[in-house]
């Protein structure tokens, strides 16, 4: 599914989940937490979501955390 079609309060969820991941394990950004894990944006956005129990989807399209 793509995250642009989930409704608006999990899209806040999913986007705070992220945040919160990020700062919990010190990335500036998905992209250096890409590199760190050896991960593509799509599969760490989906280890993320799994961790807090959210719905699949894709990684937003424009993401200002990145």
């Amino acid at each position: 599914m793509r995250f642009e079609e989930l409704p608006l309060e999990t899209r806040h969820q999913a986007e705070r989940t992220a945040c919160r991941f990020l700062l919990q394990q010190g990335y500036v950004s998905l992209d250096e937490a890409c590199q760190a894990l050896d991960l593509t944006l799509p599969e760490l956005w989906l280890r993320i979501q799994h961790g807090a129990a959210l719905p699949e989807s894709d990684p937003p399209v424009f993401a200002p955390f990145v």
